[in-house]
């Protein structure tokens, strides 16, 4: 099944001279005065930096020229899938290509309380058809080393199945924050591995345990900030970037 998503709406609202985008931004400096004027940190000189950057992208020929699927190969657009995700995954690589540092698909409906099996027979093919179009297609393209592709969730499920929700009495898992799944491959990480384990039924943690700041220490690393990092606030209070975690050794 083909799904033509159009591009964007607001590459249009952009046309023309850009007029009224660049009214938007005379407006956006005039708020941020009133936070540059309690900044003792440098912050909104950062910002500035950025929102000009990403204004220039806005009115280019860039942004347009990213979203315009039409410029992409029939067996490559097949490959990702023609449904939404599919199309999502392919724009994240597209969007790469053209400059932007940070891409986020959001495939959303995990939650899956109740009807998981329907609901994960359902989604699970289409994940592992993008996923995998995404890494040849990286890899093809001689990206893969410069791009990390981080695949996960808030959590993990429980281990055992309940009875379903109120209304649908078909058995679902709950949330679960003691174990979870992370996949994260590419940006000269060493692939090819499992790093840590939980005990036979899934529960806990047996070996090698992890955590969230563990794994976001190990993207910092890769994108090369460091994780021990502080930024002033407006107050010139430094507040770290990350509470605790390292970057997971094995991988790096």
């Amino acid at each position: 099944l083909k799904t033509e998503i159009q591009p964007p709406p607001f590459l249009d609202a952009i046309g023309g001279d850009g007029g009224r985008m660049n009214e938007r931004a005379g407006l956006l400096g005039q708020l941020d005065n009133i936070d540059r004027q309690l900044d003792r940190g440098g912050s909104m000189d950062t910002m500035d930096r950025h929102q000009r950057a990403a204004l220039e992208m806005l009115t280019g020929s860039a942004a347009r020229e990213a979203f315009d699927m039409d410029r992409e190969d029939e067996a490559l657009r097949d490959r990702y899938g023609r449904g939404p995700w599919g199309h999502y995954t392919l724009m994240a690589r597209r969007l790469v290509e053209a400059g932007v540092r940070f891409v986020t698909v959001d495939m959303p409906h995990w939650d899956t309380h109740s009807k998981i099996k329907e609901g994960l027979e359902v989604r699970l093919p289409v994940l592992d058809r993008a996923v995998g179009a995404l890494m040849r297609d990286l890899k093809d393209r001689r990206l893969l080393d410069d791009v990390l592709v981080v695949i996960m969730g808030e959590f993990g499920r429980t281990p055992k199945l309940n009875d379903g929700q109120p209304g649908i009495p078909v058995p679902g898992r709950d949330h679960w924050g003691q174990a979870m799944s992370v996949v994260l491959a590419g940006g000269g990480l060493r692939m090819g591995q499992v790093v840590g384990a939980t005990n036979a039924r899934g529960e806990f943690p047996a070996e090698r345990p992890l955590t969230p700041a563990d794994v976001l220490a190990t993207i910092y690393h890769v994108v090369g900030i460091d994780p021990r990092r502080s930024f002033l606030d407006h107050s010139g209070r430094p507040v770290p970037i990350l509470d605790g975690g390292s970057p997971i050794a094995e991988l790096i």
